[in-house]
């Protein structure tokens, strides 16, 4: 098996026999479980790849009026506190706001224009990537204020955007695409409590074609501070690829006290977030109708061991206070607590008269050490909660190996809102569990009504172009650790064959014991370094699953 991981490049799931901490049984435990096939990857032919991916060029049409940022003179900075009260030019007719090639320690950018939606500003890079952090800054890239302005790293020769040498996933070429994309943020795990992008002050705006990676604190990190509670409305997160990141992937909304600003009217769809030490995506403060579609998530809270604070491993986090939430056609891999957190959030003053709910149609929810979903007691006027035909697969409870007062429940998702319509539908999970808290799979209970569940093997996902072996499972991916700081801070021991995430790397334990607190790449005579991930993680096509997760653009 070892000459066989040395020739493929490792994605997601990996076989290992899992990390303990020391002085415990749970290695004896381990080799008892029975492994669920739940992900597999298989390489697609490549001359029908280019027909499924077409290059679509000309998206923002050919500019006449363009301004290039360069490093504020003397550094190796952008600064700009003031860019329209900074830069003479008619900030209403900018069709390109340029940002100059070259690595930059930090960029920051004030009082972005208010633009219409029928004339964005694009903001790009031009004469190659721009690279930023790596050199110890306290932020990475601020944007703040304006409207109708649109982040792209995407290479497109008619619209002047991007550079061709740094073309990302264009045309369907996922694998492999670390540092190709036109804007990248790589941190390099330098600075402590660090996000990669930051918006605040600003609405309908647009973020595509971005990596970001090797951050200490979330990917991006979206809201407004302070006493500024505008709304953040009509925005649009798309074609981004972040990997292996501290925290959250996407941290969307505030979960601090009210007065807060409204996350209103956004859709979210076709990114990758991939090897999250916490929740690959939290949206907060929710409002008005808000999509979530045709993402990959995951594989989310690696970091279950020492993660920065309790009640911060799950994949999806939701915290709504009104509106209508859609969770579509997405992949969802890996949790500790739970894979789905759903709190209701009312926040007194709120227009309730356009209350709508949640609904979670289409997804894949793969890997979980303990919950399917939690949702909370609190309920809003007006709301429903519809979950219909998604499936759960790849259950294990081993949560009480890091929180000792933790047993397992009898059921995958447990309802503590005893008050909100709950309609589960044509569902599918697997596992030893009843479906919910009051439903062993259907009928009606309190609030809650099941119809057509099954408790079943859904079908593989299959991933094109991963090159792994059968019978992979999702929950054998950890990020190292030396000391499992939320589990009495006992030392981590790592066993023969296991398999971590150590910065951005990976590395296979090649002793019969690879002793806690020696750092993989300090100790190659312990561990082996293995392939980078591939990260393609579109469907094939043709699969049970195909019209989940990542999508050509139309």
């Amino acid at each position: 098996m070892r000459d066989l991981w040395m020739s493929v490049a490792v994605i997601f799931a990996v076989i290992v026999t899992g990390c303990r901490g020391s002085g415990d049984s749970n290695n004896a435990k381990n080799l008892e479980r029975q492994t669920d096939p739940v992900i597999v990857g298989q390489q697609q032919d490549t001359a029908a790849d280019v027909l499924r991916w077409p290059i679509i060029e000309g998206v923002y049409g050919e500019p006449s009026l363009t301004y290039t940022l360069k490093a504020n003179a003397g550094t190796n900075f952008i600064y700009i506190n003031d860019i329209q009260a900074q830069i003479d030019i008619d900030w209403q007719e900018l069709d390109r706001l340029y940002i100059s090639g070259g690595h930059y320690s930090f960029i920051k950018i004030r009082n972005l224009p208010q633009r219409s939606a029928a004339k964005p500003l694009i903001i790009t890079n031009i004469d190659g990537q721009v690279k930023v952090g790596g050199m110890g800054h306290y932020y990475l890239l601020e944007l703040i204020g304006g409207s109708n302005w649109i982040l792209t790293g995407r290479y497109d020769a008619q619209s002047q955007t991007g550079d061709e040498n740094f073309p990302g996933h264009r045309g369907g070429n996922f694998a492999n695409s670390q540092n190709s994309y036109g804007i990248m943020i790589d941190d390099d795990f330098i600075t402590d409590q660090i996000s990669g992008l930051q918006v605040e002050g600003a609405t309908e705006f647009e973020i595509e074609y971005l990596e970001i990676t090797a951050v200490t604190f979330a990917g991006m990190k979206i809201k407004n501070k302070g006493e500024n509670i505008q709304p953040m409305e009509k925005v649009k997160l798309h074609d981004n690829y972040i990997h292996d990141v501290g925290t959250e992937g996407l941290y969307i909304g505030s979960t601090g006290s009210a007065p807060l600003n409204q996350i209103r009217d956004w859709k979210i769809f076709n990114n990758r977030v991939l090897r999250t030490g916490a929740e690959a995506i939290q949206l907060s403060q929710l409002g008005g109708h808000n999509q979530v579609y045709n993402n990959v998530f995951g594989p989310a809270a690696i970091d279950w061991r020492a993660i920065f604070q309790n009640y911060q491993d799950s994949n999806l986090q939701i915290g709504i206070r009104g509106g209508y939430l859609e969770i579509d056609k997405n992949i969802f891999i890996g949790a500790a607590g739970t894979l789905i957190s759903l709190f209701s959030r009312p926040v007194e003053g709120d227009d309730t008269e356009q209350n709508v709910g949640v609904t979670m149609t289409n997804n894949y929810f793969v890997g979980t050490r303990n919950l399917g979903m939690y949702m909370n007691n609190v309920a809003i006027p007006g709301m429903t909660y519809r979950f219909e035909n998604n499936a759960f697969s790849g259950y294990r409870f081993e949560y009480n190996e890091v929180h000792s007062h933790v047993s397992p429940t009898g059921a995958l998702l447990k309802i503590a809102n005893l008050e909100t319509p709950i309609i589960f539908q044509d569902n599918t999970w697997n596992g030893p569990l009843n479906f919910t808290t009051g439903l062993a799979n259907n009928g009606t209970h309190n609030n809650q009504l099941g119809v057509d569940n099954v408790n079943a093997q859904p079908s593989l996902v299959i991933f094109e172009n991963s090159d792994l072996p059968n019978n992979q499972d999702v929950l054998n991916l950890e990020m190292w650790a030396d000391i499992a700081t939320l589990g009495d801070k006992q030392p981590v021991e790592y066993f023969m064959d296991d398999i971590v995430m150590h910065y951005t790397k990976v590395y296979q334990c090649v002793m019969g014991v690879c002793t806690g607190g020696i750092e993989p790449q300090n100790n190659l005579s312990m561990w082996e370094e293995l392939a980078q991930p591939v990260d393609d993680v579109r469907i094939v096509a043709n699969s049970a699953w195909e019209h989940l997760g990542l999508q050509p653009e139309q």
